[in-house]
């Protein structure tokens, strides 16, 4: 097994050009049943570990979303997502920690050729981890040739494995914010990630003090959609340079969530026919397949996780089919994909919690795989982007002006 600081040195083959869509989610498919052993490890040890990073990108994941120039295979949003849910039936955290990191391929994207040469040009399977949320209180100060940047960043999902970092921080009197691309050799990372749930997505503080990042690895936060679009002619053929940023599209977050649900409804299922539950405080046992209440909420919630997969599966490829016709999105289809990304996080939560009632006592056990899934859907929900009341009325502005 290799370990970390090999993974990010080592410079490996691309995947083979020939990988089509269909194969990746094959190779997701295959990964299921090893992610599921080792899903209550990885959330023991808050990290996933090297092998099954290794076996990402081996299966060529971390090139879904990548130009074929630097060996990517130049796939859409459709399949970040498809992949991500499937992943998801397994461990959710893996599944996180492929979703970001693919995800930020298209942030290198919006810089200078120069840039994405010096990170992928001699090793294609390198990957950016980070945040992109403004920290007011970093301090950059202008030098020769570029900035001098001090400051922290928290929730950095991926940094466990990736090869570079951004960093979002106010540069000059008005305090406008800017990206910075800085080496992970350069930054230091503080074990402060003890959530109840998503353990494994390594998001910790990342933090650098007093480190150079010159002129071409520097751009302004407001300016990344216009630059994504200049460099639209750097790689002719990849369409997905014509999605939005950032993009709901690919359904990044909303995908964990679903296919999380996905896998506690599969485990319950397969398990269900020996299941019992005590009968009541003096003892005896039920069989709980052989009750109605069970069959009645279980078959409520499996259903409403297959109309939040469908729905994602709708929604991702109608974002591709636009970014193929390279037809920008509207608002109205901006304000649509975000409220159905909170939407499906909603249904794979309600549903999980209905699957976790139907357990029992036994769903306490921490490592138990309806006890995972729930505090992973749990901890998803809450992320910024997912904040249903916030998403629902900007979808109704959208339709109603």
């Amino acid at each position: 097994m290799m370990d970390t600081q090999t993974l990010r040195s080592g410079h490996r083959a691309a995947p083979s050009p020939s990988l089509t869509a269909e194969d990746l989610l094959t190779s997701a498919e295959e990964l299921v049943p090893l992610l599921r052993e080792r899903a209550a490890e990885v959330d023991r040890e808050r990290r996933i570990s090297d092998d099954t990073f290794r076996r990402l990108g081996d299966a060529g994941f971390f090139h879904v979303l990548k130009p074929k120039k630097y060996g990517g295979l130049e796939l859409s949003e459709h399949e970040h997502a498809r992949i991500a849910m499937t992943l998801a039936r397994g461990c959710a955290s893996t599944a996180w920690v492929f979703s970001i990191l693919s995800s930020d391929n298209m942030a290198i994207l919006a810089y200078p050729e120069e840039v994405q040469d010096e990170i992928w040009g001699e090793n294609t399977y390198a990957t950016l981890a980070g945040n992109t949320n403004l920290n007011p209180k970093a301090i950059t100060k202008r030098v020769p040739g570029g900035y001098r940047l001090t400051g922290s960043w928290g929730f950095c999902s991926g940094s466990d494995f990736s090869e570079w970092l951004i960093f979002n921080a106010p540069v000059g009197e008005d305090g406008q914010g800017h990206m910075f691309l800085v080496p992970h050799a350069e930054a230091e990372s503080t074990d402060d990630w003890f959530p109840t749930g998503m353990r494994g997505t390594g998001s910790r503080t990342m933090s650098v003090t007093d480190v150079f990042v010159p002129d071409h690895r520097v751009q302004a936060t407001k300016d990344t959609v216009r630059k994504l679009k200049e460099r639209r002619s750097l790689h002719p053929t990849f369409s997905t340079m014509y999605a939005t940023w950032p993009s709901n599209g690919r359904f990044p977050f909303a995908s964990c969530a679903v296919g999380a649900a996905w896998g506690a409804a599969e485990h319950f299922a397969s398990s269900v026919g020996g299941s019992t539950r005590v009968a009541n405080a003096l003892g005896g046992a039920v069989r709980l397949a052989e009750q109605d209440y069970v069959a009645t909420e279980f078959g409520q919630a499996q259903g409403d996780i297959e109309m939040a997969r469908l729905l994602i599966e709708k929604r991702s490829l109608e974002a591709s089919e636009r970014a193929r016709r390279h037809v920008e999105s509207t608002e109205q289809d901006v304000a649509r994909e975000l409220r159905d990304n909170s939407l499906v996080t909603r249904t794979a939560l309600r549903a999980v919690q209905q699957i976790f009632s139907l357990v029992g006592a036994r769903a306490g056990r921490s490592e138990h795989p309806v006890s995972l899934a729930k505090r992973d859907i749990e901890m998803v929900s809450h992320h910024v982007t997912l904040n249903w009341r916030q998403n629902a009325v900007r979808y109704l502005a959208s339709i109603s002006s």
